[in-house]
């Protein structure tokens, strides 16, 4: 089967392997990053929910 392959053909193998490779960094480069912005939003709503909590307690009696 691959002996019946022109120099083209080998060719267009590459390319699309290569383009394959660069896909799949392109994407876990995207995943890696938006995970990243995620886990710090976390961090900061935490973070935040945390100061709100300790600066404004909430007094029951005057409720």
């Amino acid at each position: 089967m691959f002996s019946e392959w022109s120099a083209g053909d080998w060719i267009i193998l590459i390319i699309d392997i290569l383009a394959l490779y660069i896909i799949v960094r392109f994407l876990s480069w995207k995943v890696k990053h938006k995970l990243e912005e995620v886990e710090q939003r976390q961090k900061f709503e935490t973070r935040q929910r945390k100061l709100n909590r300790t600066s404004a307690p909430v007094d029951t009696e005057e409720e």
